[in-house]
């Protein structure tokens, strides 16, 4: 690396450091100033002072977060909607241990615990469920945020509960549910970049004590951030969502469901550069570039109690349809420099069906203090049908333009998931619990793969057709012990194991290596979750270890002349966590998180290159996130945000990396029942980072930059 990049790094590193130490210095001197208000006795009464309960559906019943012995990160409606969290990518961007990269082509790379995405395989570490509805690939990561009762992110392996691909962790969004009282939101923004969004949600009773009803909808628009020679607004994006709910509750003993939601996604360029990974607006795309996508969730819940044991039934349905084109001529033209390239078009159209059936008895939630039991059967099957994978290439040769280059691999693979699971929680003694869950899953896959290609006319490989076939069977276990010290203190300790199957790779040209093998994990994990100051500060800790064998990563194959999945080998991963939540005042709060990853790639060699010891991609150092927010009981609402990141690489040989980013955030409102405003600034210090790069093609993409705008607000 020359020089002078070098310094320049060095500077961002520095200005990272300084901006994280003046977030700390806030929060220090915010706790200093109000702990004699903390400390006076009968200045106000507790319920000013103490911290709601926060229950969350973690272990697929109603618990207190605070008692749920597991790491979780909640963010209610009225904290999504204080720190004006209207995204998916927004919520992540505040989960300790958390990485989300969106690269181009609707892909999503995340990281959760060290965790990551493998590219070849299309499947995501981490569940997203959205009422209920499984979304495990790293296409189409969107979902609908209003009308959201809250959003629980689980960190860490839940794989006896919630199934395959749950390494890393699960989040579950939660619609609100419509009930007897009519309530309604109605709100518009405008900000930089000819940023509008638009919104409204209206739920009630449509029978009173019977028959209800929510319905939500939103619009978001932008001309974008990026520069481009030849049109004048940058990175357009646009997207609308829908989302309505029909609840029947006939009696008391029986809660029936129907969510549906969609939503679609009209983007044109993207935030796409290439070149060095040095940040910059500059874009490199084509302005004919596109995304498009649609996307519909559907769910049906139905819940029976009774005395001895509570029934529900899950049925979901999702489908997607993405379609997107990319002009990939800047590395092919440096690929080919004895060329001249006249384009270098790359696109995909893909089709994904999934349905699923879950069957659910448990122990009914009023039994608190016994044993605690849950059983369950799983049913999945899923339809990825890959339309078109095409690469498309043309140069200037002799005074005219003439393909030299041109492959499409279309494929369509179908999955059958089946698993039994169950749980059961023993008190042993009044304050100690044990745990123990297991899940049987087997999983199947079928691949009908049919490869076209040829270079200056010339087939790569002989046109065909391959159908593979693979089935897997794992058993998952979970043990956990939990002990309430005081009624303020908990400490917990357990161990599990958890996957992500094996499948195939749809995009080799001669059937070698099409095989990949599944990756499994043992996982250790203790921690405490405390409450001090009769309830005014919640301060949780946990430490965890993982052990992964198999690591899916994706390689470059000289056999096959592209990029397929395989198994590295083994990797290790420790890590510590820590969440607080302080009521300094009134109306005054402070958060805090933190968190601090230590991987390695213990077994990894790739074309004569021996990875072992390297940092596994995707997974910063470190993560911090602190706000402090204030209401009044007149009306004034103010939020301050610090989101840190440490340093990250972005491959296996650890020789390309993303400096440490340090992003302030703002928003300062007047709320005036039903009326309030406010104005809003993200990345205050328009700090330049990337989200995504590749060195091997040097294609990159852009992070928002500095965002201010104004909010208005009617609610009834």
């Amino acid at each position: 690396m020359p020089p002078r990049t070098l310094k320049r790094k060095s500077r961002a590193t520095k200005r990272s450091v300084s901006r994280l130490k003046t977030g700390v210095l806030v929060c220090a001197l915010s706790l200093l100033l109000a702990a004699p208000a903390t400390a006076e006795e009968g200045t106000a009464s507790d319920d000013v002072y103490q911290l709601p309960t926060v229950t969350v559906t973690a272990e697929k019943r109603e618990t207190d977060v605070q008692k749920t012995p597991t790491s979780i990160t909640v963010m209610n409606r009225t904290k999504l909607e204080d720190a004006s969290i209207d995204t998916i990518e927004k919520v992540l961007q505040r989960v300790p241990n958390l990485n989300f990269s969106p690269g181009f082509g609707g892909v999503n790379y995340m990281s959760l615990r060290g965790m990551t995405t493998s590219a070849g395989t299309s499947t995501s570490p981490i569940i997203m469920y959205i009422d209920g509805v499984p979304v495990d690939t790293f296409f189409n990561l969107d979902a609908p945020l209003m009308d959201v009762e809250r959003v629980e992110v689980l960190r860490g392996p839940q794989s006896a509960i919630y199934g395959k691909n749950a390494m890393g962790g699960v989040i579950n969004i939660i619609s609100r549910k419509p009930t007897n009282e009519w309530h309604g939101t109605l709100q518009a923004e405008y900000g930089s970049f000819n940023t509008q969004r638009y919104g409204a949600a209206i739920s009630g009773p449509l029978i009173e004590d019977k028959l209800y009803l929510a319905l939500s909808g939103s619009h978001y628009s932008s001309t974008g951030y990026m520069n481009h020679d030849d049109v004048w607004h940058g990175n357009i994006e646009r997207t609308e969502r829908f989302k309505g709910q029909l609840r029947f509750t006939p009696t008391e003993d029986i809660d029936i469901s129907f969510h549906l939601n969609y939503t679609a996604r009209r983007d044109g360029f993207s935030s796409l550069i290439w070149g060095d990974d040095d940040p910059t607006l500059d874009s490199s795309a084509n302005k004919d570039d596109y995304l498009h996508s649609d996307i519909w969730n559907m769910a049906l819940h139905m819940a029976f109690s009774f005395d001895a044991a509570t029934f529900e039934s899950i049925t979901t349905y999702r489908t997607e349809n993405l379609d997107y084109g990319i002009d990939m001529q800047a590395a092919y033209a440096a690929a080919y420099p004895i060329m001249s390239i006249d384009y270098a078009d790359t696109g995909r159209s893909n089709t994904r069906k999934e349905f699923t059936q879950e069957f659910r008895l448990r122990s009914p939630d009023s039994k608190k203090d016994g044993v605690q039991w849950l059983l369950g059967v799983f049913g999945g099957y899923t339809d990825m049908n890959i339309l078109e994978s095409y690469s498309d290439v043309a140069s200037s040769m002799s005074g005219y333009s003439q393909r030299i280059m041109w492959t499409d691999q279309p494929s369509r693979e179908y999955t059958e998931d089946y698993a039994a699971f169950g749980e059961i929680t023993v008190p042993l003694f009044e304050k100690l619990k044990v745990t123990l869950g297991l899940r049987a899953q087997q999983t199947h896959k079928k691949i009908d793969v049919n490869y076209t290609g040829n270079m200056m006319g010339v087939p790569i490989a002989p046109d065909m057709s391959r159908t593979r076939s693979d089935s897997w069977f794992e058993l998952l276990p979970k043990f956990n012990v939990s002990y309430e010290i005081t009624d303020d203190v908990m400490v917990y300790g357990g161990v599990n194991r958890s996957f992500i199957p094996g499948g195939f790779n749809n995009a080799t040209q001669t059937g070698v290596n099409m095989t990949y093998d599944p990756q499994t994990a043992w996982n250790y994990e203790i921690g405490a979750k405390t409450e001090w100051f009769d309830k005014r500060l919640l301060l949780n800790l946990a430490l965890f270890h993982s052990s992964v064998q198999d690591l899916q990563v994706i390689k470059f194959d000289m056999s096959t002349g592209g990029y397929v999945s395989d198994n590295a080998g083994s990797a290790r991963i420790y890590g510590a966590e820590l969440d607080a939540v302080a009521r300094l005042l009134p109306g005054l709060d402070a958060e805090f998180s933190f968190g601090y990853l230590w991987t390695r790639l213990d077994d990894y060699t790739h074309q004569g290159n021996d990875y072992a010891g390297n940092k596994i991609p995707y997974t910063p150092d470190y993560t911090a996130s602190f706000a402090l927010q204030y209401r009044h009981e007149k009306g004034f609402f103010a939020r301050g945000e610090v989101l840190h990141y440490g340093q990250m690489y972005w491959t296996e040989d650890n020789d390309s990396k993303r400096d440490p980013v340090t992003l302030l955030n703002a928003r300062v409102g007047y709320e005036f029942e039903p009326f309030a405003v406010y104005v809003y600034g993200n990345n205050l210090t328009d700090t330049k980072y990337l989200n995504y790069y590749t060195p091997s093609t040097k294609y990159g993409m852009m992070a928002r930059p500095r965002e201010i705008g104004v909010q208005l607000k009617y609610t009834f």
